[in-house]
């Protein structure tokens, strides 16, 4: 099984099969107890919380997001573009925020169950990327691939 890493890594989809119906792909090789579906309008804010157990992987089926993390107690923020057919990892106790750029579509899987007494048991929210300070993190942070 996949020892998951303890900060924030892109993942890249693996090709299982193809042949003339198509192919299958795997997006996440983890034990997981949640999938959803996420949708966030453009312009968009998400996240701006850390887990105390909890991970997640969000596959971007659709749009784009400017990913931003940090380990809790840490200044140094660092940041990945995270594009259509890739797959974000986040972590337990890294601070994430997600801001998005374009309409996007994500498929989250989950390591807890999604219920809110669970989800909200586990996480711990905070200051971290708005509205009032989302352009200096993309100037001061985003870089293209």
């Amino acid at each position: 099984m996949l020892e998951l890493p303890n900060e924030s890594k892109l993942f890249k989809s693996v090709e299982r099969d193809s042949d003339a119906r198509g192919n299958i792909t795997s997006i996440v090789d983890y034990p997981v107890q949640n999938v959803s579906i996420i949708d966030s309008v453009k312009g968009s804010i998400r996240s701006n919380h850390f887990h105390k157990v909890d991970f997640h992987f969000m596959y971007v089926l659709e749009g784009s997001i400017d990913y931003f993390f940090k380990p809790i107690g840490s200044k140094e923020v660092r940041y990945f573009k995270v594009l259509k057919g890739d797959t974000i990892l986040s972590p337990a106790n890294e601070i994430h925020g997600c801001y998005f750029p374009e309409f996007t579509s994500l498929v989250v899987s989950s390591g807890f169950p999604r219920d809110q007494e669970t989800y909200e048991a586990d996480t711990t929210r905070v200051s971290f990327l708005n509205d009032s300070n989302i352009q200096e993190f993309l100037e001061k942070y985003a870089r293209s691939r």
